[in-house]
């Protein structure tokens, strides 16, 4: 392995010998009372689609449980980057620009013809892409982080890794629900609830709702309002119906409506352009900027512009589990679709430059699934088989707009032929329409061979075949264009026929298929050297379709538009991976360590020109390191947990890397840290408190290209929470705060469009706090 940083993994590898000693000393001896009380809870996951101690998994998953979820106060898979250290969340914009990064490897775009390097799935339904499923998630029974690419089971290939998320089922328990309300700064305010009634001995119904608003981050400086603020809306009902001893559904449907004033940069660097845009935006009586530091949270866009983004996400899902004797066939059916309106200032400036106006971005994914297996056990194999249909429909419509001042930024008269400047309304610009149909057949296998008590072979293997089809169409509402190029205007054709707007762009636009073949697997070998020390040594290959770049300037001859021209090819990966997982002192402590090498061949890169998007299919991507992850209980109610990564991940030295090559990964630290303590203590004879504290360090990384003015140097994040809980829980009272010390960090750092010199930054969320009450019956 080729270890490019300045630490070498074996620090990694020599701790997990150090930690692994002690299981020689565990004998058979009687545990005290004491000693049993710091056991850990056994952790179960679904990770080879069987419920399997963790322990046991030959896979490098990392898994936090309903406890801990609480504990931490998550509601949002964002937020597990204070649990889970390989995960990176960048989330510049609205929802669907966000992306997940798992070892380094992320799909970074709001393009929707990008499938996700790492997918996303909810009770066994498969979400289109990242940014789809970053919203509420209601009662969880876990998450699961399985590292590393997914090409057998979980529905869709992934490359990178995938999140799988289950939520909690209804009960034949009893009527139980709960209710909780929220007020934070930020005038932050939520409330949710939830309820499970049995209907009879066979059928229990459950549903859960919240309901979130908060003020935004940023003040505008030329409205009243905040920017990136919160106003979402979620429901799901869920149907538990057991007809008989062999049979077992479980109906599901959910809704999810958010309005919010979203995708808000603020100025990070001051370049030449800076004193124009205060002076233009002065000029219409608007501030262009209002401070150079950009952790002022000083926003700006120009008056009558919008910052909105309207999301409505909702689904419907029916699982069936039958016992047929000689295994088990699982169906599940499932009918998603997701919209997304947006309107922005995307100049992110007081200047009029450019802008979506309301609804001028608008974006939606309608996706059937039907996914069956059929899995049991035989002789020494435990065997599954099974099939995946995937039929998606996407929809891009974008109408990129000039604003008033956009001549005027590169020189207005002085510039421009009068003809030119005569012929241009603010609000010209074009529009790009794109709709595919993708469908996806897979059938797979996954065959785990108990060869010895000791030893297991796990293979599996899936083919998949890949049709997608495009039509795409433009329309042009751009008379400046046409009269530069009428008149031999040259400033005015590269400013006024930029490819975004650019009139030459035949409308009718053009139409194309393609179809993808695809073969993935895995090979693992498992040993189990004590019951409480296992390892295991995989091979695995994943894949990610290819597909269009919806992107009018992506045509090659605007003229004569080939559909072709926006076509890009698969991706594949090889990944390599040695695992050791260990419990020792009585299981009051446990050890995970991975180390893995993946090498991707045809990476999909998406770069912003300055002028349009490209889809770059590079030669070849490597992404290498290790993991540790520790669970220490020392004693009765401390918790303990560090999870430590180091990930390198780059373009090698090759010609097919065009000018990446030698070049680190964006969005990709080599070093990640993540620490959470949890003390669990009573307080009197009926009260519990419960403090709790995780803290992430990241070491620096660039934010985006590879220019030294869009690096985010090494920063921590704490969040803390303390909960003051009644007699079984039945009620609890919770002081929180995220941030805590209030850290100032980039999500992202881009140049500020059309302001050369300039750039804007997304940035992290500052600190937040507030109280939580808590009612459970």
């Amino acid at each position: 392995m080729n270890i490019r940083g300045s630490i070498s993994v074996s620090a990694l590898v020599l701790a997990a010998s150090l930690g692994a000693t002690p299981v020689l000393a565990q004998t058979a001896q009687q545990t005290s009372p004491q000693e049993n009380a710091t056991q850990l809870d056994e952790v179960i996951v679904t990770a080879t689609k069987r419920e399997e101690r963790l322990i046991d998994v030959p896979v490098a998953v990392t898994a936090v449980g309903a406890e801990q979820l609480q504990n931490s106060g998550v509601s949002d898979i964002r937020e597990l980057t204070g649990l889970a250290p390989s995960v990176q969340f960048q989330t510049p914009g609205g929802g669907a620009d966000s992306s997940i990064r798992i070892r380094g490897i992320g799909t970074t775009s709001t393009n929707p013809g990008l499938e996700s390097s790492v997918g996303v799935v909810i009770d066994g339904v498969t979400r289109a892409r990242t940014g789809v499923a970053l919203s509420e998630l209601g009662d969880l029974q876990r998450i699961e982080v399985l590292r590393g690419p997914q090409g057998t089971l979980f529905g869709r290939n992934t490359s990178s890794g995938l999140i799988n998320i289950v939520t909690r089922d209804p009960s034949f328990s009893g009527v139980e629900g709960r209710l909780e309300g929220t007020y934070g700064n930020y005038s932050d305010m939520r409330l949710a609830g939830a309820v499970n009634i049995p209907l009879s001995d066979n059928a229990a119904f459950r549903i859960e709702a919240s309901s979130e608003t908060r003020d935004g981050f940023y003040q505008d400086a030329n409205s009243s309002e905040t920017l990136d603020n919160l106003d979402r809306q979620f429901v799901r009902a869920k149907l538990r119906w057991e007809p008989s001893d062999t049979l077992s559904w479980r109906f599901s449907a959910d809704y999810t409506n958010r309005n919010e004033n979203c995708c808000v940069a603020v100025l990070a660097i001051a370049g030449p352009t800076y004193g124009l845009v205060n002076t233009l935006a002065g000029a219409r009586g608007d501030v262009g900027y209002t401070s150079t530091d950009p952790f002022d949270r000083e926003a700006s866009k120009s008056s009558g512009r919008q910052n909105q983004e309207d999301i409505v996400d909702w689904g419907v899902s029916a699982q069936a589990d039958w016992d047929l004797g000689f295994g088990t066939l699982t169906s599940i059916t499932a009918y998603r679709s997701w919209e997304a309106y947006r309107s922005q200032d995307f100049d992110h400036s007081g200047a009029d430059l450019g802008f979506f106006a309301p609804d001028g971005l608008h974006q939606s994914f309608d996706v059937f699934t039907q996914e069956l297996r059929l899995q049991g056990t035989a002789g020494i194999v435990d065997w599954l088989v099974g099939a995946y249909y995937s039929d998606e429909d996407v929809m891009n419509d974008s109408a990129y707009r000039m604003g008033a001042d956009y001549p005027l930024i590169y020189g207005g008269a002085a510039t421009f032929q009068a003809s030119t400047l005569a012929a241009f309304t603010p609000g010209d610009g074009a529009r790009g329409i794109g709709n595919q149909n993708g469908r996806d057949v897979s059938f797979f296998t996954h065959n785990i061979f108990n060869v010895t008590d000791q030893l297991s072979i796990t293979a599996g293997l899936r083919y998949t075949n890949n049709e997608k089809s495009i039509d795409f169409r433009g329309e042009n509402f751009n008379p400046a264009c046409d009269s530069a190029r009428a008149t031999g205007d040259a400033p005015g054709i590269t400013r006024f026929c930029a490819p975004f707007w650019d009139t030459r762009l035949n409308p009718a636009g053009d139409s194309d298929s393609r179809s993808e073949d695809a073969v993935t697997g895995t090979f693992n070998v498992s040993y189990e050297f004590l019951p409480t020390l296992t390892s295991y040594l995989s091979y695995s290959r994943g894949y990610k379709s290819g597909g269009y770049n919806f992107d009018r300037a992506g045509f090659t001859t605007p003229a004569t538009p080939n559909a072709r021209d926006l076509a890009f090819s698969e991706e594949t990966v090889d990944a390599y991976e040695f695992g050791l997982k260990g419990e020792f002192f009585d299981r009051s402590l446990t050890a995970n360590l991975a180390i893995f090498h993946q090498k991707f061949s045809g990476f999909q890169l998406i770069e912003y020109t300055g002028i349009n998007f490209v889809v770059r299919s590079l030669s070849e991507a490597i992404s290498e390191g290790a993991e540790l992850e520790l669970t220490w209980r020392p004693m009765e109610g401390l918790t303990i947990t560090n999870g430590l990564t180091y990930t390198d991940a780059y373009y090698p030295t090759n010609a097919g890397n065009l000018g990446y090559s030698g070049r680190d990964m964006e969005q990709s630290p080599d070093w990640v840290n993540v620490t959470s303590v949890t003390y669990e203590f009573p307080i009197g004879e009926q009260l519990t408190g419960v403090a709790y504290i995780d803290n992430r360090y990241s070491s620096e990384f660039f934010t985006g290209g590879f220019d030294p003015n869009r690096i985010q140097p090494s920063f921590s994040v704490a969040n803390a929470r303390f909960s003051l809980r009644g007699p079984d829980e039945s009620w609890a009272v919770d002081i929180w705060a995220r941030n805590v010390f209030d850290k100032d960090y980039y999500r992202r750092v881009i140049p500020a469009t059309f302001q050369a010199g300039s750039y804007s930054a997304f940035l992290g969320d500052p600190r937040t706090y507030g109280i939580t009450l808590r009612r459970t019956f």
